[in-house]
């Protein structure tokens, strides 16, 4: 795993709470007892988020968490994985399938720990869009055709989660709300000019 490109630094907790709502839906129930995998943890904040009631284990290049104690961490040098297949319940990859430089591997490496019922959030900018403001010259960003292709040749059930952001912000702690106001429809047309993209996976 390698960075590429700069990347904007945000408020990793809001993202936590946005992909907690993702994944209570997919999940059906609240994200609560499950073994979590956090690839490409950065801070911390999204594993230390969910380390409240789950138990987290989180990767990166380096331990940069300010909170070192929340969580197991594991440090990595590539896309492979230091657990046994069916490791995991939930597996986070947000904004890191865009730093990786196989791809594919990283898709197979979170597809192979995660357990035959699992579920998996990945997310990552749309090197499609104009709007994607702080990833320009990141050569490894995806088009929607791009991340639809990566994810279909490893065989996952993906279910597309950014137009039901656009469409219901507050529900997803999105600050931009002017997708509620246009139909379901419409939104799903303009979705390879989306700012980014983001799933949940199912073996």
């Amino acid at each position: 795993m390698k960075g590429k490109g700069p990347v904007v630094h945000l408020d990793r907790t809001r993202k936590a709470k946005m992909i907690e709502a993702f994944l209570i839906d997919g999940l059906g129930h609240e994200v609560a007892g499950l073994r979590i995998l956090d690839i490409g943890c950065g801070n911390g904040q999204i594993s230390k988020y969910f380390s409240g009631r789950n138990e987290v284990c989180c990767v990166d290049l380096s331990d940069r968490r300010s909170d070192k104690e929340c969580c197991s961490f594991f440090s990595v040098k590539d896309e492979h994985l230091p657990f046994e297949d069916d490791s995991f319940d939930v597996v986070i990859s947000h904004h890191v399938i865009e730093h990786v430089d196989n791809q594919l591997a990283h898709l197979a490496e979170i597809k192979r720990v995660l357990k035959p019922d699992g579920l998996a959030y990945v997310a990552c900018p749309n090197g499609g869009s104009p709007l994607m403001a702080g990833h320009v010259g990141n050569d490894q960003v995806p088009t929607l055709s791009g991340i639809l292709q990566l994810l279909g040749d490893q065989g996952f059930q993906i279910e597309e989660c950014y137009t039901r952001l656009l469409k219901h912000p507050r529900k997803y702690h999105c600050e931009t709300a002017v997708g509620r106001f246009l139909p379901t429809f419409f939104l799903k047309s303009m979705r390879r000019w989306y700012p980014g993209h983001c799933f949940l996976l199912r073996r």
